[in-house]
């Protein structure tokens, strides 16, 4: 409990921070040492009362002081009558109890935060201070376009009469010019790549558009698409800001000013000029030029605009050499080399585009398109993609993306759909800040294309729908009416019809979209039943009506083999033989949707369903795959659970530590050799698009050491490099994530027990890993579902073991799932944050270290009621309640007040601000189905803005806001170092570089042809052995494939063209491209601000790679009836080709897929003798 004392005898001279300093040794010192909250020293406050007889003073000597509890103050107040006076400036401070509060329930809470020196936060809002009054005064802002010849043409200038303030921002770094019309531009200081000054103002070249805002002060500011009179939308494609001051002096104060900020800048003249890139005459004959060209050309052609590589003017003038290479190349080949353009741009800026494309033209010309063979893959289509801004739109792909229900059958059509993502201009989620209204961009914008349709390479798309994964992510599916084949007009609104019967839920928009979505879930295809073989069986529950089958029916075991077999069929013969058939599937099957659970007792062919699966009536008859659990997951804390655990008292500090000190030692002990790191890429799911793991192993069993990498070239100094951002990954994850590796600990999938075997609070659970090792989870068992927010969120239960004898057989067969009861009330499930049995993951510990006796009563909350209209919905209605979700997302703000809260609070996640922020998760976790949302104003908030150190992201680590959270978090986070960052940023850099291709480098056939008898590299010499146990190498070589060398330069080539396009579409930056180690890694160095953010983009580049890579070592393969000798003979020149252009981009990871190939054709041999 606090306590106010009231303070008089204060020096007129003295302010309140000096007489904070004067109290904080003693309050700090040895004498208040043993009432420290949780060791660390607390905060207090001081206010000093204005005079009124006395207005010239800067206080009347009095006020008072706030201090964090009753002993505190008493021992303060008999300190001060005592011996040891306190004293400021020579005059003794008197205390006394205070007879009215001064301080607010605010300063109260605010008292539960870690002190801050005072002198620092002084210098801080000083600094603050200066840098925002008054603004540097300028006449104009102009943006232009980086022209040739180090031109830079002004296309845009702002009005005259209007003159401009810069600013800038300290608390929340960024740069600020302001009109006198309250027309804000603010541009992020770490998006300004850099600052050029001459004596009339600055150049400022941008990475992204800036932020355009309209109001006269601070506190009410609207987000603006423009800043105004821009009819062709052209400002945001404008990256060059030119800042005109109003003399000199200005000039100087900004520099000034920029130092302070620690922005650097330079002096040069710049050659302004106004070239009309963009005018009018221009831009119309540029948007009437796209609906003229095939899809595929016109929408490359508008996605190097988008993404500033060539204006409208050079797009207009190669437009006739356009025109020629269709009819000589075809679409499809032309619309490679305008993609091509954009690569060829940025390594030679300065060159005519009129040349390159030629160039681009004869090269594919001269050589064709590589004749790679490449199996139809069901689950991947190639998928363009529409990027909305708040001021643009970018296109990119078309990359490979997985496939839908509808996709699928419209898969000759798929042009026809694009996936519209809405983001802000740095690619991260859209997010409310703070006074700044986001209506104009939200419904005006958003809204307007979301009900009206986009135009997108001079088509008019419109809405189809969304996947529910795809909502969260702030995406949706967009398509363009067209005709099929046999001459039906397929529209948005008939494939929404043709879907199903949507009755029950029409009234609700919400959940009018997300029966919806369940046909655009990513699956792959498996068998189509009949009527006669789908039974519709009771679900069970309790007497309270708890469901204990909530979206879980069975299958029989003939259903499931061939499920299996159809789901295999596109994997290569070596993984269906390790593949086991898994006990429990996700599907979809027309408007059903959960898990299907193997019951041996099923006789035929007959798949099982329950009403709670039942979503709405399809006549769709073919089960889709969701998900196969064919091998258990590995368990892996994180912060909340982990705060959580804490949060009852029983599990102490140590056996976390423990295990993160074990995962830290282990990365860096598996740096140093192949077998140790490819279980550590198997552990963390890296390098999976390379097969890495698999090929570690068997340069291990070649006997090739990653010791040898310092003293070679090639392939092996750049595993090493790649490790070290493998080791940068998962060092960055257990720092920013806690996200801790649990030994003999699983992550499984829930089902029901299906023969009523299991008592209350009991569980059964037998893993099985992929080699075959197998275990019952016997004994006490903590079990959690995550999000954990809730403190009753985790369950001790009681896991049986292997089955006695009595036991029904089938039980025993289920592997790699969780069987819950079906007793007790409620559910299980229900009790680990709402869980039920649809696909749900579930935490399974078995260490008696991390279990807790006392456990907290579950969160109990009643469903929230569905948003309904007094009519049917439309689509219109579905994509207002988008805009509406994107505007209320408030989900992962209210997880992390949750967080926040409990790191101040005594009683952490127990406090009942949490446990209201727990209730209020349940609101929002269900909003996509209710479309009832969370109100800002019902969060619990913490008022100040000091954060606990652990909150800081990696862009904002130094920040003096932060303090040193005490909680086990906090531990844990500073405990980690990440000293392989700054190298592998290093590494990134240089790596980028080698984008560009060097004219050494072109590809030679004769070159090739000699390397293949060149053995100079390590991991030649003992390849070359190892293959000659299956084929004559030297034979081979006397042969002069070169047939096969040109074949396999070209599927080089065009790898290489593909892989560069991936790493520069999923980097984080717009500027610079992924380094080849990292997309091998499956992981991006760069820092970000959402970490969700990172994890969807590096999710999509390890979609695109893992795709691309399959690809390839199709083409390296040769055709399906290649033999294993052939195959392997093809492997060996690719394998050279890697080699010899080892300083290339993507000739690393070329050799990776080259040796994988290799390994496999030697694999294939050995089973067939």
């Amino acid at each position: 409990m606090s306590l106010e004392l009231f303070v008089s005898n204060v020096p007129y001279g003295a302010n309140e921070h000096q007489v904070t300093r004067c109290l904080e040794p003693i309050l700090h010192g040895d004498r208040f040492r043993d009432l420290f909250i949780g060791g660390a020293p607390y905060n207090f406050m001081v206010r000093l009362f204005k005079g009124k007889q006395h207005r010239h003073q800067n206080h009347s000597g009095m006020g008072a002081i706030l201090l964090p509890s009753v002993d505190i103050g008493l021992r303060l107040l008999a300190l001060s009558s005592s011996t040891c006076p306190v004293e400021i400036h020579g005059r003794r401070l008197k205390f006394a109890p205070i007879r009215r509060p001064v301080f607010s329930q605010g300063d109260i809470f605010k008292l539960r935060e870690p002190y801050q020196d005072p002198e620092i936060r002084q210098q801080q809002e000083i600094l603050s201070d200066e840098l925002l009054s008054p603004g540097i005064s300028a006449r104009s802002i102009s943006f232009g376009w980086q022209y040739q010849d180090d031109i830079i043409s002004l296309e845009h200038e702002s009005p005259e009469g209007i003159t401009w303030t810069v600013t800038f921002n300290l608390a929340d770094r960024y740069l600020l010019l302001q009109s006198s019309k309250g027309i804000r531009v603010l541009t992020h200081l770490r998006s300004i790549q850099s600052i050029a000054l001459d004596a009339q103002g600055c150049v400022l070249w941008l990475e992204r558009p800036p932020v355009f805002e309209k109001g006269l002060n601070a506190a009410n500011v609207h987000r603006l698409s423009s800043p105004g009179d821009d009819p062709y939308c052209i400002i945001p494609y404008l990256r060059i800001v030119y800042v005109r001051f109003q003399g000199l002096l200005s000039s100087q104060e900004f520099e000034r000013r920029a130092k302070k900020m620690s922005v650097s800048t330079y002096t040069c003249d710049q050659d302004l000029k106004r070239m009309g890139l963009f005018e009018a005459g221009i831009m119309e004959r540029y948007q009437a030029a796209l609906p003229q060209l095939p899809f595929e050309i016109a929408f490359q052609i508008e996605g190097l605009m988008s993404r500033c590589r060539l204006s409208p003017r050079e797009i207009l003038e190669i437009l006739g050499d356009i025109h020629a290479a269709l009819k000589e190349l075809g679409d499809s080949t032309t619309a490679r080399c305008v993609k091509e353009l954009e690569q060829e741009r940025e390594d030679n800026p300065e060159a005519n585009p009129i040349a390159l494309f030629t160039e681009i033209v004869q090269y594919f010309r001269s050589r064709g398109t590589a004749k790679a063979r490449s199996d139809e893959e069901s689950g991947v289509f190639e998928c363009h993609r529409a990027t909305v801004t708040p001021s643009s739109v970018v296109l990119t792909g078309p990359l490979p993306d997985e496939t839908n229900r509808v996709i699928r059958k419209y898969r000759a059509y798929g042009h026809n759909f694009i996936r519209v993502d809405f983001t802000e201009e740095d690619r991260l989620h859209l997010r409310k800040e703070k006074n700044v209204d986001l209506t104009a961009i939200l419904d005006d914008r958003i809204g307007e294309f979301m009900k009206n349709g986009l135009s997108v390479a001079g088509r008019k798309f419109e809405l189809l729908a969304y996947s529910s994964s795809a909502l969260k992510e702030h995406a949706v599916w967009f398509m363009t009416p067209f005709t099929t084949s046999d001459g039906q007009y397929i529209t948005s609104e008939s494939i929404r019809r043709s879907l199903g019967d949507f009755s029950k839920v029409i009234y609700c928009p919400a959940r009018y979209g997300a029966r919806l979505s369940q046909a655009f879930s990513s699956t792959e295809p498996s068998i189509t039943v009949r009527v006669d073989e789908i039974r519709f069986i009771p679900d069970k529950e309790s007497d309270y009506g708890s469901l204990y089958t909530d979206g879980v029916g069975t299958i029989s075991p003939q259903a499931a083999k061939e499920i299996w077999h159809k789901y295999t069929e596109s994997r290569s013969k070596r993984n269906r033989r390790r593949l086991k058939r898994p006990s429990a599937f996700q599907i979809r099957l027309g408007g059903l949707k959960g898990m299907l659970c193997v019951d041996n007792r099923l006789r035929g062919r007959v798949i099982c369903v329950r009403e709670s699966m039942n979503k709405f009536h399809s006549d769709d008859r073919e089960v889709e795959i969701a998900r196969v659990f064919d091998r258990p997951m590995a368990m892996f804390l994180n912060r909340p659970l982990i705060m959580l655990l804490e949060t009852l008292k029983k599990v102490p500090l140590e056996p976390f530590m423990a295990l993160q000190t074990k995962a830290v030692e282990e990365t860096r002990d598996a740096m140093k050799s192949f077998d140790a790191a490819a279980r550590i890429l198997e552990r963390y799911g890296l390098g999976t698009a390379f097969r890495l793991t698999s090929v570690f192993l068997q340069l291990h069993k070649l006997g090739v050491s990653l010791a040898l990498k310092d003293r070679s070239q090639g392939l092996l100094p750049f595993l090493g490099r790649m490790l070290q951002f493998v080791e940068n990954h998962i060092l960055r994850d257990l720092k920013y994530k806690a996200r801790i590796p649990v030994p003999n600990a699983w992550t499984l999938v829930g089902v029901s027990d299906e023969y009523d075997y299991l008592g209350e609070n009991e569980i059964y659970a037998r893993v099985r890993t992929i080699d075959g090792e197998e275990q019952y989870l016997e004994g006490p068992v903590m079990i959690s579902r995550s999000p954990t927010v809730h403190p009753g969120d985790a369950r001790m239960v009681w896991a049986i073991g292997k089955p006695s004898r009595g036991a029904p057989p089938g039980l025993e067969e289920l592997t790699n799932c969780v069987v819950f009861p079906c007793k007790g009330h409620p559910s299980l499930p229900q009790c680990l944050a709402g869980g039920d049995l649809d696909g749900d993951l579930y935490c399974l510990v078995l260490d008696p270290q991390l279990h807790f006796r006392w456990q907290f009563q579950h969160g109990d909350y009643d469903p929230p009621q569905l948003v309904t209209l007094d009519r049917p919905s439309t689509i219109k209605d579905v994509a207002q309640f988008v805009v509406n979700y994107i505007k209320n997302d408030l989900l992962g703000i209210i997880s992390m007040q949750c967080m926040l809260i409990a790191d101040v609070r005594k009683d952490c996640l127990a406090d009942p601000d949490c446990v209201k922020l727990a209730k209020l998760h349940s609101i929002a976790v269900d909003y996509p189905k209710t479309g009832r949302h969370v109100e800002s104003s019902e969060i619990p908030w913490l008022d100040s803005r000091r954060r606990p150190d652990w909150y800081a992201n990696e862009l904002h680590n130094n920040n003096p806001d932060l303090y040193q959270s005490q909680r086990h978090i906090g531990h844990l986070f500073r405990a980690i170092e990440l000293p392989a960052l700054p190298e592998a940023a290093k590494l990134a850099r240089r790596q980028r570089r080698r984008i560009q291709r060097d004219e050494d480098e072109e590809l030679n056939r004769d070159a090739v042809l000699r390397a293949l008898s060149d053995d100079r590299a390590v991991i030649s010499r003992y390849l070359r052995p190892k293959i000659n146990t299956y084929i004559d190498l030297e034979e081979f070589v006397q042969g002069q494939p070169t047939n096969v060398i040109d074949e396999l330069l070209d599927v080089f080539d065009t790898y290489w063209s593909n892989l560069q396009y991936i790493a520069k579409t999923n980097s984080l930056s717009n500027s610079t491209a992924l380094s080849e180690e990292e997309v091998v890694a499956g992981s991006i160095v760069a820092k970000c601000s959402q970490p969700r953010r990172r994890q969807d983009v590096i999710a999509d580049m390890r979609r695109s790679s893992t795709s691309l890579c399959d690809q390839v070592r199709n083409s390296i393969e040769g055709p399906e009836d290649t033999s294993g000798e052939d195959k392997l003979r093809r492997a060996w020149v690719a394998w050279k080709i890697s080699e010899k252009y080892h300083q290339a981009y993507a000739a690393m990871s070329f050799g990776i897929l080259a040796l994988d190939t290799a390994f496999s054709a030697m694999r294939q041999l050995d089973d067939y003798e």
